[in-house]
């Protein structure tokens, strides 16, 4: 459902969201669901959802080599966006405006601090 979600257009993104936790039910050791569920949840939320689901797959009994790839790309992206965060003002906006920036800078910045505390070791 994944695929066909990404290379037909059809939406089954729930369906497919369905699936991998389907999956998690039947075998819970197994992390690959984990990291396909990061592949789903994409950049929301700045980033946060998909990092928890590679994170999970990464602790699971059974891990999935390629979540750690994963998790790197989230982590130099998320770096270069706490990077780009820093050069911008919010003084001059409206308060709903400057609410949605400083939530942006909360995730982002947590982010980050997430990327450093990780260790080194891939």
């Amino acid at each position: 459902a994944r695929y066909q979600n990404e290379l037909a257009g059809v939406d089954t993104e729930l369906l497919a969201e369905r699936f991998y936790y389907q999956a998690l039910s039947v075998a819970p050791q197994i992390g690959m669901p984990f990291n396909q569920l990061g592949t789903l949840a994409g950049s929301k939320y700045y980033n946060v959802e998909a990092t928890y689901c590679y994170l999970r797959c990464i602790q699971s009994e059974v891990s999935f080599e390629g979540a750690y790839g994963n998790l790197k790309r989230l982590y130099d992206k998320s770096a270069k966006m706490y990077h780009q965060l820093k050069k911008c003002e919010t003084r001059r906006l409206s308060p709903s405006k400057k609410r949605g920036k400083d939530i942006k800078r909360l995730l982002v910045s947590f982010m980050y601090l997430q990327s450093l505390l990780q260790p080194k070791s891939r």
